[in-house]
């Protein structure tokens, strides 16, 4: 019946915790601002008073941490800006403006780095793990919590540890690892509890509330919530308070206890009501109705439902909406409210209709289905009252025939009832058919307009391919070689690049940022700056075409530090060789190259940042290395497509150590035969499964 546990917004990634730890009351913090005897001084109560009203007045604290850095920047103070900005990274990340959030948190991190507050650190990786989970980025969400984690564990940092436990414990609820994650959850609890961090303690208390309602164990849920209420009211945190009471409402619900749970969702409407919180009011307003539904209160459960779809119409959200008007229809057909009941079902099946969530076939013959069974139960009871008034004939002819006048005020009533049934069963099929022809008319526009779309990058894929060298040039320069070169979409990121001039030969493989058009614009951009750099500027140093390159890109696409390059970046392995004397210089940047000789296999590793990005806010310098190669010896250059594609049994990375292996089976095979192994393996690995990126392999017999 349209029951919504919601059951566990739970704390939705919290705060770093060191930022809510240990409070004291506002006023003394607004005391020691007011007798500041120094800016530094006073930023660090401001900073102080903006993290106490994180979890009170979100609008507040972001004001207070402006302030605070308006007066740090006017005193040159910059371990006070770090904090301010950080402070304004987990207020805006609480009013859902994540990539605000995410540009304050790299900000930030900037400075604690320079001034080697490693505390602080760890809190702006905590802060970019959270915005990561977000965006659905679960791997670098990870990454950046376990950042954060080597930092706090190192320094014995409890403060920091209680909150990253419970985000950390979210991570893995979501991923469905629920193991890892009641093991978190309970380290945070522990440490809460040992440095009397009652935030953190109720947001424990609340997501292990969670985790054992997953698994059944409904005492042990309902324990941790209330204690999770006792903490959350003990430290005026009412919208807390309302979340957990509907939690554990649901709880009682699911074991039955309808009493409990009606309470429970009563108080918590209560409470959202008092706060005016339209957003959450909805989801005890829907149980409320559904509890009274199931106790057939039928008109309590219709009040409760209206205000529900009231405050659903204000979200402007579909799915709760529809949610809403399938249980009104469900209410007023109890009701007998026949006509009422028929004009939500059509309200709803229009939404339905909105989201392709419902075939339109299936609609109609519901409704003449609906109308049908009507129809015979009234043709039904107009045959038992004929069969009636026939037994009576035979007794009282007076009685037979005042039957007859009300068998034909019946027939006439009957007659009038299935002609209005019948017309709005008219009307109603109508405004459907219209509805239909009008998705129809949109299926067709977005089909047309798909079709340019597909044409137009089907277009661009010429124009890219145009570019890439021809195989006639690449394999009269490289006479045994081969390019392994699958893209993901029909445009690539990837691409492969071959030039010469005297006795040197400069070749690359490339992999910029993203795939797919993206990918391709920022391909076209550098493979131009590479001939630029050989052919006009005569460049033949590696890591020099590699700095005028990486300035170029900046230049060309108008980047600063603020705008992180990452996003407009490129890997590169680039190799000049000499054909005649066989000395090779590689520069790289994050891709190495792989080079067998005497049956072994070795690795020159490249600089570790991207062609296009900042370091310290400076373009950093790329680097060269020289090898002197043998008549025979294997070259591999590749981006990280191939060994990042998921696949196998397990559905894992092939990774670069099969990659490697696979090399060293069949490299002394001829080149032809190296590409189309290389190939079949890949595609064996991948199976059903999604390619995830380009994949580009070269390899090169010197």
């Amino acid at each position: 019946m349209g029951f919504t546990k919601f059951f566990y917004f739970l704390v939705i990634l919290f705060l770093s915790s060191s930022l809510l730890a240990r409070e004291p009351d506002s006023l003394s913090i607004q005391h020691d601002i007011d007798v500041a005897t120094t800016p530094q001084k006073k930023v660090k109560s401001m900073i102080e008073l903006a993290k106490y009203f994180l979890s009170r007045n979100v609008n507040k604290s972001l004001s207070l941490a402006n302030s605070a850095e308006q007066l740090s920047d006017k005193n040159k103070y910059n371990e006070g800006k770090a904090d301010a900005i950080c402070v304004r990274g987990e207020a805006n990340y609480l009013l859902a403006n994540y990539e605000d959030a995410r540009v304050n948190f790299t900000e930030a991190l900037s400075y604690y780095d320079k001034t080697k507050h490693s505390i602080g650190v760890a809190e702006c990786y905590e802060g970019l793990g959270k915005v990561a989970y977000k965006y659905g980025d679960f791997d670098a969400s990870l990454t950046h919590f376990s950042e954060a984690l080597e930092i706090f564990e190192k320094n014995n940092y409890k403060n920091g540890l209680a909150g990253l436990y419970i985000n950390l414990g979210l991570l893995y609820d979501e991923s469905q690892r629920p193991t890892q994650a009641i093991d978190f959850y309970q380290k945070a609890l522990k440490i809460a509890q040992e440095i009397n961090d009652q935030v953190s303690e109720a947001s424990a208390y609340t997501n292990l509330g969670s985790m054992y309602n997953d698994q059944g164990n409904h005492g042990l849920a309902i324990e941790c919530l209330k204690k999770s209420i006792e903490l959350k009211k003990k430290n005026g945190n009412v919208k807390g308070e309302a979340t957990s009471l509907n939690n554990l409402g649901a709880t009682y619900y699911e074991m039955g206890n309808m009493e409990k749970a009606l309470e429970c969702f009563q108080a918590s409407y209560d409470i959202y009501n008092l706060i005016n919180d339209t957003k959450n009011c909805f989801s005890p307003l829907n149980n409320l109705g559904s509890i009274y539904y199931d106790r057939k209160q039928f008109d309590k459960a219709l009040s409760y439902y209206e205000k529900a779809y009231e405050v659903s119409q204000k979200l402007g959200s579909l799915s709760k909406e529809i949610l809403c008007l399938e249980s009104l229809a469900l209410t007023h057909k109890e009701l007998g409210n026949a006509s009422q009941a028929l004009d939500y079902s059509i309200q709803c099946s229009s939404l339905k209709d909105t989201l392709f969530n419902k075939d339109q076939a299936e609609i109609t013959a519901e409704m003449q289905m609906r109308f049908s069974s009507e129809k015979k139960q009234q043709e039904n009871e107009i045959l038992n009252l004929q069969v009636k008034s026939e037994s009576f004939v035979k007794m009282v002819f007076i009685v037979v025939a005042g039957l007859l006048l009300v068998l034909a005020f019946f027939i006439f009533r009957g007659l009038k009832q299935k002609q209005k049934i019948n017309k709005a069963l008219e009307e109603k099929n109508k405004i459907i058919e219209e509805q239909k022809q009008t998705v129809e008319k949109q299926k067709h526009i977005v089909e047309e307009q798909n079709k340019d779309i597909t044409d137009s990058i089907k277009y661009a894929e010429r124009i890219q391919n145009a570019i890439l060298p021809p195989d006639q040039l690449w394999y009269s320069l490289l006479h045994d070689s081969f390019v392994f070169y699958k893209p993901k979409d029909i445009l690539s990121g990837d691409f492969y690049w071959i030039e010469k001039k005297d006795d040197l030969v400069f070749v690359a493989a490339a992999d910029c940022t993203g795939h797919g058009v993206p990918g391709a614009l920022i391909s076209i951009v550098n493979y131009n700056l590479l001939n630029k750099a050989v052919l006009e500027k005569e460049l033949d140093n590696p890591a020099d075409i590699l700095n005028y390159v990486n300035n170029q890109l900046t230049v060309a696409l108008h980047q600063t530090f603020q705008e992180s390059s990452v996003r407009d970046g490129m890997d590169i392995s680039l190799c000049v060789i000499n054909t005649k004397t066989l000395e090779m210089n590689y520069a790289g940047a994050n891709n190495p190259i792989y080079i067998i000789s005497q049956n072994a296999l070795s690795q020159l590793n490249a600089n570790k940042f991207p062609v296009g990005a900042f370091v310290d806010e400076k373009i950093q310098l790329f680097t060269s290395q020289y090898i002197k190669l043998q008549k025979g010896d294997l070259i591999y250059l590749f981006s990280d497509g191939y060994a990042d594609q998921f696949g196998g049994q397990n559905g894992k990375k092939l990774k670069y150590k099969t990659f490697k292996e696979t090399l060293l089976e069949i490299y002394h095979l001829p080149a032809s035969e190296q590409q189309q192994i290389l190939a079949n393996r890949f595609m064996a690995w991948k199976g059903n499964l999604e390619q995830v990126d380009d994949v580009l392999v070269i390899g090169i017999r010197v």
